[in-house]
């Protein structure tokens, strides 16, 4: 299932003469590479002062069950394929996910290659209850991140919704641009898996595209020094 909503754009409140007391935002930059340790942070996870913080990054093979439960209700509305914990845990490499602060697993996405040069965005899931916080658009964003670092140049994705992709700089664009998927498609009809029909959005990912790299960490401005005589 697609998070429906994106994160509002960041906006920095500044500090103005007699707003003293406002928060304030301070941006800091990140390297482009991933990490690879054994869960790297991605750099574009945005800290909310307000709201507790998501940490997104690279999946580990512990993440595998939750994830699976994750996605288990939308595979039973047949808004996702059917995956086992064991499925996911053979492709741990290619997921990325949302955790709060104890580890829980909020949200997920995966990358799919097809070929050294094409790669489907899937498997994007978001719990319920965190639904509106911009979740999906961050686990997607590091699906894109994971993408450019193994060098594919072209992503596609299936939703039943528009805005999610779209506002992503997605392309709508038709299924049989990819001949790859509707295989697999047929393969998994003929075992019995009902196919519940998608439209298809496309993105390049050229030699100039970039994963967002700004993190906006808001904290609460620093207290006056007090005068001494």
């Amino acid at each position: 299932m697609d998070d429906r909503t994106r994160d509002d754009p960041v906006k920095d409140p500044g500090v103005t003469k007699g707003l003293a007391k406002r928060p304030m935002l301070r941006y800091t930059f990140r390297v482009h590479n991933i990490p690879m340790t054994r869960k790297p942070a991605l750099p574009f996870a945005r800290v909310d002062y307000k709201a507790p913080q998501a940490t997104v990054r690279r999946a580990a093979r512990g993440d595998a069950e939750q994830i699976a439960e994750l996605v288990a209700p939308y595979s039973a509305e047949g808004l996702m394929l059917p995956r086992t914990a064991e499925q996911i845990a053979t492709s741990i490499d290619n997921y990325v996910v949302a955790t709060d602060a104890a580890g829980h697993v909020l949200a997920c996405a995966a990358l799919e290659e097809y070929s050294p040069s094409l790669a489907e965005v899937s498997c994007v899931a978001v719990a319920a209850s965190q639904h509106g916080r911009g979740l999906g658009t961050q686990v997607v964003l590091g699906v894109e991140r994971l993408a450019r670092a193994r060098n594919i140049d072209e992503i596609f994705a299936l939703s039943l919704t528009d805005n999610f992709f779209l506002a992503l700089s997605y392309q709508l664009t038709d299924i049989s641009r990819y001949p790859e998927k509707l295989l697999r498609y047929d393969a998994l009809a003929k075992a019995g898996v009902t196919i519940v029909p998608k439209r298809c959005y496309q993105k390049l990912l050229g030699a100039s595209w970039g994963a967002p790299q700004l993190v906006a960490v808001a904290q609460a401005p620093a207290a006056k020094k007090r005068k001494v005589s």
